[in-house]
């Protein structure tokens, strides 16, 4: 009898969490939402400024294609993803959206001073082509405490990137047709980052 309350107290410990390993980790803010809302009730389920949800999985994947053609293993994952990744670095990319037009830009968040230096080093390179407003890092909470920063563990920085405000006309008419160049412009800024000593 002792033997049998022995085993049956017994519970089996769960597995362990996977922690995945890539160079790059690359996030397209909005994506796979609403659908994905559901699986993660926590988060606030926000949709994103209009036409964010469809330029994000643009700009991602071509920053992904980008890095991988230089031989970086690359994770590309939507708004929402399940576990945690040991990263050289991770982007998270969006677009701002404000109920006043034109009142905002191009922005960058982080989470930890580690991420200071990539987000120097994008917002120098990003601002020679950018013309607009550039806001101050971490102007908003929501770029300070992004959640997906929770999930990754970045040695060279993880970033939250605006790349403008779509919903100022201006702004947005001159993104639309440079997407691949914004895209362009993150990979060699993760290119450069990764490669400093």
């Amino acid at each position: 009898m002792a033997a049998l309350a022995a085993t049956s107290s017994t519970s089996p410990s769960p597995p362990p969490v996977a922690i995945r390993q890539y160079d790059v980790l690359v996030s397209a803010g909005h994506e796979g939402r609403p659908a994905s809302c559901p699986h993660f009730p926590k988060r606030r389920c926000n949709l994103g400024a209009a036409g964010e949800r469809q330029w994000t999985p643009i700009v991602a994947d071509e920053t992904a294609r980008a890095l991988r053609a230089s031989g970086l293993s690359v994770a590309r994952e939507p708004a929402d993803f399940d576990g945690f990744f040991d990263v050289k670095a991770a982007v998270f990319i969006h677009f701002d959206g404000s109920d006043h037009p034109c009142s905002t830009g191009a922005s960058i968040g982080y989470h930890d001073s580690g991420s200071s230096a990539a987000a120097k080093l994008w917002r120098d390179l990003y601002s020679r082509y950018f013309p607009f407003r550039f806001m101050p890092d971490n102007f908003t909470g929501n770029l300070r405490d992004y959640y997906g920063f929770r999930q990754v563990h970045a040695a060279r920085g993880a970033l939250v990137i605006e790349l403008g405000e779509i919903s100022c006309p201006a702004q947005r008419q001159w993104l639309a047709p440079r997407l691949k160049l914004a895209a362009d412009l993150i990979a060699d800024s993760i290119r450069q980052l990764i490669a400093k000593k």
